[in-house]
């Protein structure tokens, strides 16, 4: 059995590194009796990445060779519930560690580059991050601005291409997260438990966003709802750790700093066309900033 361990983000950047890997995995002699992908590192998986998988999975069956996909991540296991293609793997427990190890000569590739495939280092255990990609544990604000920057990158590029319906929804969108996080003069006057409270409301708005569209303005709002998610482990309670069920009491500097997050979303979700978004300055907006809250309230 071989098995080929997938690390990182598979996208349009890293689609051909990965389509490689792939055909190098199936097809190098020896040629493996079965071919198992080990998904526990893929962090994100659009649907670029998706077809890849696809693709060498049909390659698999008509060369006779059993194929499998192992230990989903979380974002994986989900991306293949909503398009209905879990059914068509085969899908195992985690793959034994004996197996995974590199042996002495195996290749590894890490992020696409320009000229295609980056070979790294034999023996490195995890890979450099991607030049596109914030290291994990940073801060929700680093994460949205390394996002938004690889997104303006591609639209700078000509890589992206929106419908009309996602223009729309993109501007949709930015309004509805702009009801929940307005400016920070007047986030910083509310008590913490409402703080945390429109900033899930933001989540649940890029949530909802995500699931109607596909393609890239659903990756580009998967990937935001992912970088917000740590908000749903915050509390603005006081309870002992027992109670709390893990939950922890966010800084005011945490506070902010996913505020700002959301902002910075707003503003480029706002100026988004059928191109992406664009990098003139985000359209002036109503004053009136407490209006959709005080609605809420007093329906």
């Amino acid at each position: 059995m071989r098995v080929l361990a997938v690390v990182g983000e598979a996208d349009l950047d890293t689609e051909p590194a990965l389509a490689q890997a792939l055909n190098d995995a199936l097809h190098d002699p020896p040629v493996p009796r079965a071919l198992t992908v080990d998904c526990s590192g893929l962090r994100f998986c659009g649907c670029a990445g998706l077809n890849q998988l696809l693709r060498i999975r049909r390659a698999a069956a008509e060369g006779d060779v059993s194929f499998a996909l192992a230990d989903l991540s979380p974002q994986v296991a989900r991306l293949l519930d909503l398009t209905g293609t879990r059914a068509v793997f085969d899908v195992v427990p985690a793959v034994p560690a004996a197996l995974v190890t590199p042996r002495r000569g195996a290749r590894t590739w890490g992020r696409a580059g320009p000229t295609g495939q980056i070979p790294r280092p034999q023996g490195v255990g995890e890979p450099a991050p991607a030049p596109d990609a914030a290291p994990a544990g940073t801060r929700i604000g680093a994460q949205v601005a390394v996002l938004t920057a690889q997104v303006e990158r591609q639209a700078r590029a000509g890589q992206w291409q929106l419908s009309e319906a996602d223009t729309a929804l993109a501007r949709t969108t930015a309004t509805r997260l702009h009801t929940f996080v307005g400016t920070a003069a007047r986030q910083e006057t509310l008590p913490g438990i409402e703080r945390l409270e429109y900033l899930r409301e933001a989540l649940a708005v890029l949530a909802v966003g995500t699931a109607h569209t596909h393609g890239q303005l659903a990756w580009f709002l998967g990937r935001a709802t992912a970088a917000l998610a740590p908000v749903l482990q915050w509390r603005a309670l006081e309870a002992d750790r027992e109670h709390a069920l893990g939950t922890v009491l966010p800084t005011l500097k945490e506070f902010t700093d996913a505020e700002n997050a959301v902002r910075h979303l707003d503003a480029v979700l706002a100026r988004t066309t059928t191109h992406g978004p664009t990098t003139e300055a985000a359209p002036a907006r109503s004053q009136a900033e407490g209006t959709g809250r005080a609605r809420r309230s007093s329906a």
